[in-house]
């Protein structure tokens, strides 16, 4: 009988020890990956609901509107950039798609290092606080909108200096959809030499 239990002790340490031994940090981060790419679909399913359902929504056709269609969730393009904000806060005359100019609030520049390339890129604020990132990348014009993309970034995204962007959240403007609405033009400081294949796509 002792020969018995100290075996059952033995191997139920051993099991404690696999236990211990694995890579917690690794299944946590797959399950927020999980977590994330979940809460993304359940995001563009009411984005959709809304284009083809409100009333300022920019599609044309709503009866035939199927959805829009986006590149596979990947947690890579969550992207950590740091945060160069102007000595004082301005607004400039950003050009529109129409030809026309807007005033937005220009907060600062954000750099970080993307596909092994240092980027650099300006970065605006909206009058509720949130950050806006127009961009093109070299999507356009085949799988993405040839005008560019737009990224709205809560201001609870940073964080001292590190501001944390997603590109999975990556949007189409109004004016890809219809051509009544004047949209902003990202600039040529954001506008990339590299794929960016998250968020919307055509």
């Amino acid at each position: 009988m002792k020969f018995n239990k100290w075996i059952l002790i033995l191997i139920l340490g051993a099991i404690v020890l696999v236990f211990i031994s694995l890579p917690k940090n690794e299944t946590n981060k797959v399950t927020k990956s999980q977590e994330d790419s979940l809460a993304l679909v359940k995001y563009r399913k009411e984005k959709d609901i809304s284009m083809k359902e409100q009333e300022d929504s920019p599609i044309k056709d709503k009866e035939s509107f199927q959805g829009l269609h986006y590149f596979p969730y990947e947690s890579a393009w969550k992207i950590e950039f740091e945060l160069e904000k102007n000595k004082q806060v301005e607004k400039i005359s950003m050009p529109m798609s129409d030809g026309t100019k807007e005033e937005i609030i220009y907060i600062g520049d954000i750099k970080a290092q993307i596909n092994g390339q240092n980027v650099r890129m300006k970065l605006y604020q909206h009058d509720n606080g949130d950050f806006f990132l127009p961009f093109k990348d070299k999507t356009a014009p085949t799988e993405t909108y040839g005008g560019g993309r737009y990224l709205d970034i809560p201001l609870i995204n940073l964080n001292g200096k590190i501001l944390k962007a997603d590109f999975n959240l990556a949007y189409f403007p109004f004016c890809a959809y219809n051509p009544e609405y004047a949209c902003p033009v990202p600039p040529a400081s954001n506008q990339l030499n590299f794929r960016i294949p998250a968020g919307e796509k055509n």
